[in-house]
C-alpha cells in the first residue's frame, strides 16, 4: 500500500464514495470532478457514483475523468456528497431505491451557497450528514452560522496546460485586449450581473475610443440572451456573443484566449471562472467580495469596489433579510484602463495570480486538506 507524507503525519491510501452529478456541465458538476482530481492527487482512490444517471456523457474530460470507477451506489465507508440542501431528499431516495443504506456509513456533504445567510430549510436537510466541508471560507461562514459545524476545505481551479484553440476559433482579434465574462440565463442573472460588465466595458471604450479592445460575452442557459445583451453586440463590433454549449476543452481554451476575466458578480460561493482565469495566466478582475477571496488579492488581481446593498425578493432564492454587493463599473473601468496602459503591471499581476492560485487552489493544496479534514471524521 502506498503513502503520502502530509504535514507531520503518514496517511495509507484511502478509497471514498464520491457523489453527485459527474456528467453535468454545471458548476456542482465541475465542483465534484475538480474534488475528484484533487483527491487523486494526493492518492485518494475515489469511486464516483452518478445520482440520477441522465446526464449526456458526451464531454471527453468527464468521460476520461470518470473511466472504469463508477459504481450505480455508494460502497465505501466513507462518503462524499456534492449536493445542495434541496437536492438530498430526492438524490437519497434515488440512491436508496438502488439498495444503498445511508445509515452505514460516514456521510460527508459540501453545498454550494452564495449568499451570507444559509436558508434554514436546508440547514435542516444537510443536519442528516455527519459533517460538512466547504468549499469557500464564504460558504464556511454561511453554514457555519447556520449552526452547521464546517470544515473548509476549498476547491481545486488548476488546469492542464496543453494546447488550447486559438483566438480565431471565438472570433477574437489576435491584436484586441480580450476581456471575457460569463452568465447563465437560466440561473438567477442578477448574481452574475452582466449589465455591470456591460457597463464597465463601455466606460473603458469611452476612455480609450482607439485602444483595439473586445469585450467576449459567453451565455449559458437555456432560455434566450437578454435584449440588453444582444442589443450592445449589434451597436458595437467589439462585441462577441458566444451562446453554444462549449465542451470542458473549447471553455478551458476561451479563456485561455482572453487576457482578463472580468466578474462584477454580486455574490459568488467561490468563483470558478475567476480563479481558473488566473490558473491559465490570465488577470481577475472582480467584485471585491464573497468566495474568490479565497484567492484574489490586491496583489495578485484586480478588486472591484462595491456597496452591499439588500437582495430583492425576486433576484435570489431565498433573497429576503440576505445582502450581496453591487459593484461599482466606474472603478472597472478605471483599473481595466489602468492595466491597459501598463503592460508590464498587467503580466505581473497575472504571473502572481497563477502562482498564488496554484498554491492555494492547485490539485495538490486542495488535496491535502481533503486528507486532513479526513483525519477530523476519523478516517
Amino acid at each position: 500500500m502506498s503513502c503520502l507524507f502530509v504535514g507531520g503525519f503518514v496517511s495509507a491510501e484511502k478509497k471514498i464514495s464520491v457523489i453527485g452529478h459527474p456528467f453535468v456541465p454545471i458548476g456542482m458538476g465541475e465542483q465534484m470532478r475538480s474534488f475528484v482530481r484533487a483527491a487523486e492527487c494526493v492518492q485518494i482512490d475515489c469511486e464516483i457514483v452518478d445520482v440520477y444517471q441522465w446526464a449526456p456523457r458526451t464531454d471527453p474530460a468527464h468521460l476520461d475523468l470518470v473511466g472504469g470507477r463508477e459504481s450505480s451506489i455508494p460502497t465505501q465507508k466513507i462518503c462524499i456528497y456534492h449536493l445542495n440542501g434541496d437536492e438530498v431528499e430526492p438524490c437519497l431516495a434515488a440512491l436508496e431505491a438502488r439498495g444503498f443504506n445511508f445509515a452505514d456509513h460516514i456521510n460527508i456533504v459540501m453545498p454550494a451557497w452564495e449568499l451570507p445567510i444559509y436558508p434554514e430549510v436546508w440547514a435542516e436537510k444537510l443536519r442528516r450528514f455527519d459533517a460538512c466541508w466547504a468549499i469557500s471560507e464564504f460558504v464556511n461562514a454561511s453554514l457555519s452560522d447556520a449552526g452547521l459545524p464546517s470544515t473548509f476545505v476549498g476547491q481545486a481551479a488548476e488546469i492542464e496546460k496543453r494546447s488550447f484553440l486559438p483566438r480565431r476559433h471565438f472570433g477574437i482579434r489576435e491584436s484586441a485586449f480580450a476581456i471575457l465574462h460569463f452568465f447563465d440565463t437560466s440561473s438567477y442573472i442578477a448574481r452574475k450581473n452582466p449589465a455591470a460588465a456591460i457597463d464597465a466595458f463601455r466606460q473603458l471604450r469611452e476612455r480609450r475610443p482607439f485602444d483595439d479592445l473586445q469585450l467576449i460575452l459567453k451565455v449559458k442557459g437555456d432560455m434566450a440572451t437578454p435584449d440588453f445583451v444582444q442589443s450592445v453586440a449589434v451597436q458595437s463590433n467589439d462585441v462577441v456573443i458566444i451562446d453554444e454549449q462549449l465542451t470542458t476543452f473549447r471553455v478551458q481554451s476561451l479563456i485561455r484566449c482572453a487576457d482578463v476575466f472580468l466578474s462584477l458578480h454580486r455574490s459568488e460561493g467561490y468563483g470558478r471562472g475567476l480563479a481558473e482565469a488566473m490558473s491559465l495566466g490570465g488577470l481577475a478582475v472582480g467584485t471585491g467580495w464573497s468566495g474568490n477571496l479565497d484567492f484574489m488579492n490586491s496583489g495578485n488581481s484586480l478588486l472591484i469596489d462595491y456597496n452591499l446593498v439588500p437582495v430583492k425578493d425576486d433576484e435570489y432564492p431565498f433573497g429576503k433579510g440576505n445582502r450581496w454587493a453591487e459593484a461599482d463599473p466606474s472603478d472597472a473601468a478605471v483599473k481595466l484602463q489602468r492595466i491597459t496602459d501598463s503592460p508590464a503591471e498587467f503580466r505581473q499581476l497575472a504571473a502572481r495570480g497563477a502562482r498564488d492560485l496554484f498554491a492555494h487552489s492547485g490539485y495538490r493544496a486542495v488535496g491535502l486538506r481533503i486528507l486532513q479534514a479526513l483525519e477530523g471524521v476519523g478516517a
